[in-house]
């Protein structure tokens, strides 16, 4: 297994690396000035040249590269052009609303999709089954920002049983910022839902028609051991996989979602920059967001290799 995770996490860091440079090369090398971007045609000639000097602009590619990378080793990633704040600081406090967005999303993704992909699969062909397919069709079809205005529009506006927007604070009220968060995390989470409740039902469906399903259930086993004990677990391994992909679009999806609900996330943040021509703050979330991808993506790969011992030693 050492060796398996040793090669992913190598893997990762080429990947990172990879990523970095190309952020880089959007952001600093294409044609065009990183100075006159930012501050707009109507710059003074006098403000831009003091912007280049203050980002570094002005210096040779290699040793802005440089100094970006050992910012980003450090903690150092400069300051925000509009904001006049460290983006360190910045992503900091944003993480404290995105992150636990995207557990929650996640969390409903799980806890909904796998009951009903099992429950699909045994239900083969019928109402039931049909009914679950149905809904993951709609739920790919609809997109989450427009089923989060729905679910704005239902239950905070007509029932009242949420906020419409908005976040309390971690430090004002827990129970209050986790419940501003669930209806984020559920129109988040919809499409998500969707693709792994029909990723588990195929997975379950083959996992059913197995030689040691059958010899099970022949030597008399409850349905319900057939199912969880012998079944699930085989048809983890393509829905975990699956899982860590959904993980990386809930961490792009956020962007739109934060927005919609009024949340200060990094997702609002990235909003925010754009708008503002920020792009030393674009820059640094960019390379935040795939580092976090690739974290979970290496968290699959451990999950996958607890599962099915298998790839430690082919992989």
């Amino acid at each position: 297994m050492i060796e398996f995770l040793s090669r992913r996490f190598a893997a990762a860091l080429l990947t990172l690396a990879l990523a970095t440079l190309l952020v880089f090369a959007v952001v600093e090398i294409l044609p065009g000035d990183p100075a006159l971007v930012m501050l707009g045609t109507d710059a003074r000639p006098d403000t831009l040249a003091a912007l280049r000097a203050k980002h570094g602009f002005d210096r040779p590619l290699g040793e802005r590269y440089v100094s970006w990378i050992a910012g980003l080793l450090t903690g150092d990633l400069g300051a925000s052009h509009a904001y006049g704040t460290p983006v360190a600081k910045l992503i900091n406090d944003r993480l404290h609303v995105t992150l636990p967005l995207g557990a929650m999303a996640l969390s409903w993704a799980t806890l909904i999709a796998i009951p009903l992909g099992v429950y699909a699969a045994w239900r083969h062909n019928s109402a039931g089954d049909w009914g679950v397919m149905t809904f993951s069709q709609l739920g790919i079809s609809i997109p989450n920002f427009w089923f989060g205005i729905l679910l704005v529009l239902l239950f905070a506006v007509t029932l009242g049983w949420f906020p419409s927007g908005g976040f309390p604070g971690w430090k004002q009220d827990v129970g209050k910022s986790l419940h501003a968060l669930v209806l984020p995390a559920l129109s988040l989470s919809l499409g998500e839902i969707a693709i792994l409740a029909r990723v588990t039902r195929s997975a379950m469906l083959d996992t059913l028609r197995e030689d040691y399903v059958r010899t099970a259930r022949a030597k008399g086993a409850a349905e319900g051991a057939v199912l969880f004990r012998h079944a699930l677990r085989n048809a983890l391994i393509p829905v975990t996989t699956v899982a860590g992909l959904i993980a990386g679009f809930l961490i792009g999806g956020a962007v739109i979602i934060e927005s919609v609900f009024r949340l200060p996330g990094v997702g609002s943040l990235v909003y925010d920059s754009i708008n503002n021509r920020d792009l030393i703050v674009i820059k640094n979330v960019t390379i935040l967001f795939t580092a976090l991808v690739l974290a979970v993506n290496l968290l699959v790969d451990l999950a996958y290799a607890v599962l099915d011992p298998r790839p430690k030693v082919t992989a």
